[in-house]
């Protein structure tokens, strides 16, 4: 079953595309600098020095390009189709487990001796593997429900998950 992306799901799809930005980003910079150092320490007084660091500031750049559309290209083929697909699954058991902040309490002799900060996590466990979930989604189901995965069909990244 198909349907159309929400905003949300738009802006869930390009978060995921940021670290398509961010590397490449340094790539070409500390690439750069790098090379650039190495080619002015060898290549003191070459005729050639200024033309052949061009040519590598160049491909440095394609080179960032082309890691920007690997990285990025399924995530915006998703977002320009504008649609996504309910896969229906089962879920076997639902979890929740008790979980403490690192660091925020303190278990010394110290007069502040302050418990630890808790927290649940809410799980449901389908197809023998375990998914976070809200506390919502977590109260509204039980065992044996079906729920609809809505994933990304290029990407194959999981928007959401919803209770039939």
């Amino acid at each position: 079953m198909k349907r159309q992306l929400s905003s949300k799901d738009i802006k869930d799809l390009k978060y995921q595309c940021r670290m398509g930005y961010i590397i490449p980003f340094f790539f070409f910079m500390i690439g750069s600098f790098l090379v650039l150092a190495i080619l002015d320490f060898f290549l003191l007084d070459t005729p050639l020095k200024n033309e052949f660091m061009a040519l590598t500031l160049i491909a440095m750049f394609a080179i960032s390009i082309l890691i920007n559309y690997q990285m990025n290209r399924k995530y915006l083929i998703d977002i320009r189709n504008n649609e996504k697909v309910l896969i229906p699954k089962t879920i076997q058991r639902k979890e929740s487990k008790t979980d403490y902040e690192a660091g925020s309490g303190n278990r010394s002799t110290l007069p502040h001796n302050n418990p630890m900060k808790s927290f649940i996590h809410y799980s449901l466990i389908i197809e023998n593997t375990r998914f976070r979930v809200d506390k919502e989604l977590f109260e509204s189901c039980k065992d044996g429900d079906e729920v609809f995965f809505h994933m990304a069909p290029k990407s194959n990244f999981r928007l959401s998950i919803q209770l039939k």
